[in-house]
């Protein structure tokens, strides 16, 4: 016991100081490992985030387009369709004339054909049932042709683009005075 108390006090206080200080940064670099996690899974919160917002952004972007692209379609095909309505017309009364009938017959044919390459396509009609979404009422008659409900004749044809309509069938519909016995596809 030759030591002198002052040298165990430096002794002793240099294994607390180590000690302490050792602690410290121990401690240190767990909060600097909780941090960097937290730190780690904000980011990656914020990256699934970001990553789904371009997702929706390139859906409602490819969304927007298509929907422009049908628009600009439907209106220059809205254009046309009066033309195959015209060219129906002339066909009914090209009746008598058979090389004149011939004629407009082929201009349909090959108006329906181009229409048909854009997947644009008539709507059923004429001794199918009424359907509001896609015909339109014009009037209401009896008939022995067709039962009631029935699109009975057709005024102007309806077409249709895939699932949209890009116009509806105006029609006469088979009233509840009607006797015929056609069914559905069964067209005079």
């Amino acid at each position: 016991m030759s030591q002198d108390p002052q040298e165990e006090k430096a002794d002793g206080a240099g294994e607390n100081g180590n000690g302490a200080v050792e602690a410290e940064l121990v401690i240190t670099a767990e909060e600097r490992a909780e941090l960097a996690e937290a730190e780690k899974a904000e980011l990656k919160d914020k990256w699934l985030r970001a990553l789904a917002e371009l997702e929706n952004y390139k859906k409602r972007t490819r969304r927007e387009i298509d929907d422009n692209v049908f628009r600009a379609q439907q209106n220059l095909l809205n254009a046309f369709l009066p033309t195959v309505d015209n060219l129906g017309r002339a066909l009914e009364l090209a009746r008598g004339n058979e090389q004149l009938h011939k004629g407009i017959q082929m201009v349909v044919n090959d108006f329906m054909s181009a229409l048909g390459r854009f997947g644009v396509e008539p709507v059923p009609s004429v001794g199918h049932p009424f359907d509001p979404a896609i015909h339109e009422a014009l009037q209401q008659i009896d008939t022995p042709d067709f039962p009631p409900g029935v699109v009975a004749r057709e005024w102007e044809k309806g077409f249709r683009q895939g699932d949209r309509l890009l116009r509806p069938a105006r029609v006469v519909i088979a009233g509840p005075g009607s006797t015929g016995g056609k069914g559905e596809g069964q067209a005079s």
